[in-house]
């Protein structure tokens, strides 16, 4: 199904300079979001279904520009479109295909209720509250950026042998590991 935003976000995405977010979207796109949803909608699905519009055109453009040699890079603070080289397949992350698929599959927008908004938006704030700690608890681990998820898994179980209590360590050292494994163990796993 064609998203009629795709056309106006494009054209919007091609005249930034830099960077925009996902709410200059959908204030940018307003009118055309309110003729595509019903009147009486529950105010909840009104914002999920704004949300879940300038998504998929995001995400369908995404998808159909990578040959024409540009990349969408999607985070809700940070989108843009820049010039690339030709992407392979590969070059999408997993966060990147998963949310593709939720977002381009209309199903997602028609049989949604307000008890699952309440459930991804309950998931939503305790990824966000968790992506806030990544950096410290890349630190803890003794990790860089983009590492993978067995690079972290390895790390831990070296800082947590040495830490345990019952191996001499420190309790507290013991748990600020363990919080630093679980944050990006849901950084990684929680989508």
């Amino acid at each position: 199904m064609f998203n009629p935003l795709v056309i106006s976000i494009l054209g919007y995405l091609r005249k930034q300079n830099s960077y925009c977010s996902l709410i200059d979207l959908v204030n940018f796109c307003e009118e055309g979001l309110l003729s595509l949803i019903q009147k009486g909608t529950d105010p909840q699905i009104i914002i999920f279904q704004k949300n879940f519009f300038v998504m998929n055109a995001l995400y369908q453009i995404q998808r159909d520009i990578q040959a024409e040699g540009f990349l969408l890079s999607i985070f809700p603070l940070e989108i843009s479109l820049v010039p690339h080289r030709p992407v392979t397949k590969s070059a999408l992350t997993t966060r990147d295909t998963d949310l593709a698929c939720y977002y381009l599959d209309w199903s997602n927008l028609s049989t949604v209720t307000a008890e699952d908004i309440d459930e991804l938006f309950s998931h939503f704030w305790q990824r966000y509250y968790a992506v806030d700690k990544i950096d410290s608890a890349l630190l803890t681990l003794g990790l860089k950026q983009d590492v993978g998820w067995y690079e972290i898994h390895q790390a831990y179980q070296k800082k947590i042998f040495t830490s345990h209590p019952d191996k001499g360590g420190n309790s507290n050292d013991f748990i600020e590991i363990r919080e630093a494994y679980e944050i990006l163990k849901l950084s990684h796993h929680g989508s």
